[in-house]
């Protein structure tokens, strides 16, 4: 089904309107909740502390991610330069990743989605699997040791295949560059009130491990276990309890089917996409999932 025969023209205009306050609020937000949780270990330090800081911070470093999404397709901000900085700045950067090269590859997944020039494609194909693989996953995930092969894996591409080690290293630099001035100011912060053994154990702990987490639950969810034809039947949206959206669904990623037909949609406006196809009937056609236990049922060989 064509996608303009799915939403009129003031349908569509509402959907692409982009609110730049929100955002405004919603990165000084998802960053204060990074502060608080750094706090709340900081004053009350027990091991119940470290966890809930923990958990806190790889949820909002997962919303980076997501938030960097949005900016890799230009929904963070209306005016394009603001835009990017602030999805390179205060979202990828921190978390070692870059919307610019993101942004393209990324383009390639909605283009071929489901098809072998889907650059995604790797992130479904493991799927279905037994309950033994799926379990194997979650521990690697949880171990530190998914986390620690991504990372590394950046580290080895950045640093490239340069024919002298200046012009290796020249490279890594610049193409690390924010990364290390994000991590730096987030270190000289933790530094600066004696708590700089933090920057390991509460910045990149929760990354190499719940984010780990957080991340593979999003991708398993968004396109395995499914064939079909169109966005409606190879794309799921997931419909997610309150008390998990905190930390696997941020910024309403969780509607994956609404973002593939309308890509101009910002975060937002995604549950309104759902309310209208809802509203139109096209929701019975579409991939939905009432919680996640459907969908790992789905995935799993029995």
């Amino acid at each position: 089904m064509s996608i303009d025969k799915l939403l009129n023209d003031s349908e569509v205009s509402e959907l692409k309107q982009k609110k730049d306050l929100i955002n405004v609020f919603t990165l000084a937000s998802m960053w204060a909740q990074v502060v608080l949780a750094f706090l709340l270990f900081v004053l009350f330090p027990n091991p119940l502390t470290f966890f809930i800081s923990a958990i806190i911070i790889a949820a909002k470093q997962f919303q980076m991610v997501v938030f960097m999404h949005d900016g890799a397709h230009g929904l963070i901000f209306k005016n394009r330069k603001l835009n990017d900085i602030a999805s390179q700045w205060l979202c990828a950067y921190p978390v070692m990743t870059d919307t610019m090269p993101y942004r393209k590859v990324h383009s390639q997944h909605h283009k071929h989605t489901d098809t072998e020039k889907d650059p995604d494609l790797g992130l479904t194909q493991a799927f279905p699997a037994s309950k033994k693989s799926l379990v194997r996953k979650f521990t690697r995930d949880l171990s530190g040791i998914a986390g620690v092969r991504r990372y590394l894996a950046v580290l080895i591409s950045a640093w490239g295949n340069e024919d002298s080690f200046l012009k290796s290293l020249k490279r890594f630099a610049f193409k690390l560059k924010g990364f290390f001035i994000t991590n730096f100011i987030i270190l000289a912060s933790l530094i600066s009130v004696d708590q700089g053994w933090l920057y390991l154990f509460l910045w990149w702990l929760p990354m190499l491990t719940f984010f780990s987490l957080f991340y593979r639950i999003r991708s398993i969810t968004e396109h395995s276990g499914l064939s079909g034809s169109n966005d409606f039947t190879f794309t799921r949206t997931t419909l997610v309890p309150w008390y998990l959206k905190y930390f696997l669904a941020p910024l309403n990623v969780n509607y994956h089917i609404e973002h593939h037909l309308f890509t101009y949609c910002p975060w937002y406006n995604l549950p309104r996409a759902h309310q209208m196809l809802r509203e139109k009937g096209f929701t019975d056609q579409m991939e939905i999932s009432e919680g996640y236990l459907p969908i790992f049922k789905k995935i799993l060989i029995q």
